[in-house]
């Protein structure tokens, strides 16, 4: 059991949280069809904010570890076959295809003296589990890269995205906020570990860019060093949140799937005609119609 404050202070707590829970799964803790603890016992447990463990609930959702239903809260799901042992190194035991899919690409991406990435998502979020691993390695000497420059492209978070929303109350805005919150801490943390590494001159030249457009993205892409392209297609499905007691009831979401969702990649030369059109449809969008991002330097 976790004592108080044992998740950290680094904005990252939901994935604390989910991996604590992970390995209660894992190790029968919680065993197949055995209900999770509610919402607010997580809260006490590891002493962290409601958001925190929505998030981490959501996280073990999309890799299919647990189910919830409005009222009944969050259930152990059985093992998929063949799941156990497929990840890549770092990653939970089970872990969907978008998970498996970019962690193979981004590490031969950062095998390049010069790493260029561009990303167009909904929060940035499977981006920022799998960075990680890469900022681990050059940390260890493993890589040693001169430059590292990210472009992460994002919808507003000031508009109304067509999803997530509440499909029974579409004027509830706890959906949108979770999005906000998870959208907003996602990418700061991408900009702090990457710049840490210049700070620490482990990389010489480090640029994060961020900017958002007013719209919501289809599905997710991402270009790496010019010569990959990545495509998913953000699903979507009816979610029941678990009651929160003294709460007022939260009805269905209306949630995409983003870190379930399967990458599709296409690479020169045999693609380059798709590469190079992703290519150019990020470049018009950033320059003509994105704006830089005012909630990066904010406290």
């Amino acid at each position: 059991m976790p004592t108080r404050g044992q998740a950290g202070d680094d904005g990252r707590k939901y994935e604390y949280v989910a991996e604590q829970l992970r390995t209660r799964i894992r190790n029968g803790a919680y065993g197949v069809g055995k209900l999770l603890p509610t919402q607010r016992e997580l809260v006490d447990d590891f002493d962290v904010s409601r958001a925190t463990v929505t998030t981490a609930l959501r996280l073990l959702r999309d890799e299919g570890l647990i189910e919830s239903r409005q009222g009944s809260g969050a259930r152990v799901l059985p093992a998929r076959t063949g799941s156990a042992g497929a990840s890549a190194p770092g990653l939970p035991a089970i872990a969907r295809p978008a998970l498996e899919t970019l962690h193979p690409h981004l590490q031969a991406a950062f095998e390049a003296e010069h790493i260029t990435m561009d990303v167009f998502s909904l929060t940035s979020e499977t981006m920022n589990r799998h960075l990680g691993a890469q900022i681990t390695r050059i940390h260890d000497g493993e890589i040693q890269p001169q430059s590292i420059s990210l472009r992460l492209m994002l919808p507003d978070p000031k508009i109304r995205l067509a999803f997530p929303t509440s499909l029974d109350d579409p004027e509830d805005e706890r959906p949108r906020q979770r999005h906000r919150d998870t959208l907003i801490q996602c990418s700061r943390s991408l900009r702090n570990e990457l710049r840490s590494l210049k700070r620490q001159r482990l990389v010489a030249e480090v640029s994060v860019r961020i900017r958002t457009v007013p719209l919501t993205p289809t599905d997710k892409m991402y270009l790496l060093n010019k010569d990959l392209l990545l495509e998913g297609y953000y699903t979507l499905e009816g979610t029941d949140p678990d009651q929160v007691e003294g709460e007022e009831q939260e009805g269905t979401t209306l949630n995409s799937l983003g870190l379930g969702a399967t990458l599709f990649p296409y690479s020169k030369p045999d693609q380059a005609l798709k590469v190079e059109t992703a290519q150019s449809f990020f470049d018009s969008y950033w320059d003509l119609l994105a704006q830089d991002a005012d909630f990066v330097n904010q406290p």
